[in-house]
């Protein structure tokens, strides 16, 4: 399928974001703003969200990436930073599994390559009925606010809310059975020589700081960003430490 995607700067290495959840490519404006002068910068959004329509048959992880695969127009031996927020870290590592030998780095951006706990499957389920029952508005503003350190969601809650709306019901629906059914992608990390960029923050409620650092440490090479003011939202809580650190990345593992 075809997906909406977008593509800023001209320089000689690209840059690929994938937004989460209940987002679309505009989360990383911050970032393409940063980056575009210097590197290729290419977003895109996922089914269902933004200007990309469902697949309305279903999606996964799996297929989520072989669509993005399609619209990257890579070369045969062109090598790509990959980076993916949150369910974007998930459509990212089934991506390197398609193209192992042309990521260059990839990044976990408050995203985990562990599968779904039995817990967790058990609150997908119930963001499914929440959905049916009351439509996609009503989910999203209870949403985004637990997504935020307390006090940082203020500033940005027009602007999510706003994007969150283009998002289909469906689409939505079918990116929580996705993440749901997802693939536990730990032990392909470790044993993968790809240097990973872990974006951490202090007070994420969804996936804790301690199981991140020790994920880090058991990768090969690991870059690891703290982002002692952040939750689960650096693009937009520590948009300038978050590209510092993401800038360092890109220079220490840039082949020539």
């Amino acid at each position: 399928m075809k997906l909406a995607h977008y593509t800023y700067g001209a320089g000689p290495i690209k840059l690929i974001f994938l937004h989460g959840f209940c987002e679309n490519n505009t989360c990383f404006n911050k970032q393409v703003l940063f980056f575009k002068d210097h590197y290729t910068v290419q977003t895109i959004d996922l089914p269902g969200f933004g200007s990309s329509l469902p697949t309305g048959t279903g999606t996964s992880m799996k297929s989520m990436a072989e669509a993005v695969l399609e619209c990257l127009n890579l070369s045969q031996n062109e090598k790509v930073y990959l980076l993916g927020h949150s369910m974007g870290g998930y459509v990212g590592l089934e991506l390197i599994k398609l193209i192992p030998n042309q990521i260059q780095g990839f990044g976990l951006i408050h995203s985990t390559p562990l599968a779904d706990s039995e817990e967790r499957k058990h609150k997908r389920k119930q963001v499914l009925a929440f959905i049916e029952k009351y439509g996609k508005q009503k989910y999203l503003e209870s949403f985004f606010p637990g997504l935020f350190r307390e006090g940082n969601y203020e500033p940005h809650k027009d602007f999510l809310l706003a994007e969150a709306m283009k998002s289909t019901e469906q689409g939505i629906s079918e990116a929580v059975l996705a993440m749901m059914n997802r693939e536990d992608n730990l032990a392909f990390l470790v044993n993968s020589e790809i240097p990973v960029f872990w974006g951490i923050g202090k007070e994420d409620a969804l996936i804790p700081e301690s199981s991140l650092f020790e994920m880090a440490t058991q990768c090969k090479t690991s870059y690891i960003a703290y982002l002692k003011e952040s939750a689960h939202m650096g693009m937009f809580e520590e948009a300038e430490l978050l590209n510092w650190n993401l800038n360092q990345f890109f220079k220490t593992f840039s082949q020539g």
